[in-house]
């Protein structure tokens, strides 16, 4: 298993290490746009210490759960406890608040879940809900690997707990209507996979992994980070939670709740509604260039560069004078428009007193092409590459 998780469209490992060259064991990575902890892992197996954060509550989840020293012993023993109390337990005990006390939730989990499967992974939840209540530190962290197991019988390709398929691509769609998947043997059956994973390639040290939002890192200090390696959003972002959700309604997560998060995400697709400060307008120009966008496009680039610049400022903020970041920035097609969100990038740093020390385009690897884009033409060339900018303070 190459992976703890499925996860679309995830850092390049070898663009981790490659930035993480020439540090020193103890030095402090940050990811503030984690994902799915490809940095934050790669740091924690070098020695470093790695913070994340993410907007995405199964992103967290994924980076927290591989990168923690985990116990193998004490999860296995936590997965046999979850599964024997989940499968003895009667389904009328099994209270979920989350679920309950709301209607869409469980109108959601009506359409995507056959009754048997919805019925287990109530109890699993239950079981895992019940288990978390006044844990801390390793022991809750441990918990997180049952979390992940449980959500990799859902967020699969093909068959799994759910009744959709292309869940792991963040573009569920329903192509069944009844499911013979079994629950209690497939999360068994994962946790062990995901213990195998951490047993194969172990970490030095335990990285942190948080709820948060790029755009506001006020709870990393001044100038306390040696360096920073993050791939911002697309402009027209994959929709993570699309496909995030089905896990997330079983691990503690309303549908009001994630449909909140995904609005405020930055490169959702909603328009800025305040007026742009002097940076942010010349972000927006940078990014647009020549390009005659309609308005309400030009109001999507205006909420992103707006958000971009916010983000842009916080590393400069928390980044040492010595440090550096590397950004992996995608450029992206709005509506046959090209947009470039690397020269806004650039030019949000410009103005936070960072400098671009280089700049090198590289070929997107075929599994990671997710945006739609057509088959030939000048436009279709540039989907194809991401760019990764190595930036210092000037």
């Amino acid at each position: 298993m190459r992976h703890i998780h499925p996860f679309p469209a995830r850092m390049a490992p070898e663009l981790a290490l490659a930035a993480m060259e020439g540090l020193k064991e103890g030095q402090t990575v940050l990811d503030p746009m984690a994902g799915s902890g490809t940095v934050l892992r790669n740091a924690a197996l070098s020695g470093f210490r790695s913070i994340g954060f993410d907007t995405d509550p199964l992103a967290v989840l994924i980076s927290r759960a591989s990168t923690f020293q985990a116990d193998s012993e004490r999860v296995r023993s936590l997965t046999e406890e979850i599964a024997e109390t989940a499968q003895d337990s009667r389904l009328s005990e099994a209270g979920l608040p989350w679920i309950d006390n709301s209607e869409d939730t469980q109108s959601f989990i009506r359409y995507w879940f056959a009754r048997k499967q919805r019925n287990d992974l109530r109890k699993l939840a239950f079981a895992i809900h019940r288990s978390s209540q006044g844990l801390r530190g390793p022991a809750k962290r441990s918990l997180d690997l049952i979390k992940i197991a449980l959500s990799r019988i859902i967020i699969t390709k093909e068959a799994g707990a759910s009744l959709a398929r292309d869940v792991s691509h963040s573009r569920p769609h329903k192509v069944r209507e009844s499911n013979d998947f079994d629950v209690f043997a497939g999360f068994k059956r994962s946790a062990c996979q995901v213990i195998k994973f951490l047993e194969n390639a172990p970490i030095k040290c335990n990285g942190t992994a948080t709820r948060g939002d790029a755009r506001d890192l006020s709870r990393v200090a001044d100038r306390s980070v040696d360096l920073v390696v993050t791939s911002p959003p697309y402009l027209n972002a994959i929709d993570y939670l699309r496909g995030h959700r089905l896990s997330l309604v079983w691990l503690g997560y309303g549908t009001e709740e994630l449909r909140r998060i995904r609005s405020e995400n930055i490169g959702s697709e909603r328009k800025h509604g305040a007026g742009l400060e002097e940076v942010a307008r010349e972000v927006q120009a940078a990014m647009i260039g020549g390009e005659d966008l309609s308005s309400r496009n030009a109001g999507l680039v205006a909420r992103f560069a707006h958000d971009m610049d916010r983000v842009v400022g916080e590393i400069a903020r928390v980044l040492n004078p010595g440090g550096e970041a590397i950004l992996v920035v995608g450029d992206c097609n709005v509506q046959s428009k090209f947009v470039s969100n690397s020269r806004g990038v650039a030019k949000a740093a410009e103005h936070h007193n960072l400098r671009l020390k280089s700049h090198s385009v590289r070929d997107l690897p075929l599994g990671s092409r997710y945006l739609p884009i057509s088959a030939s033409g000048s436009l279709s060339k540039r989907m194809r590459t991401e760019n990764v900018m190595r930036f210092a303070f000037a």
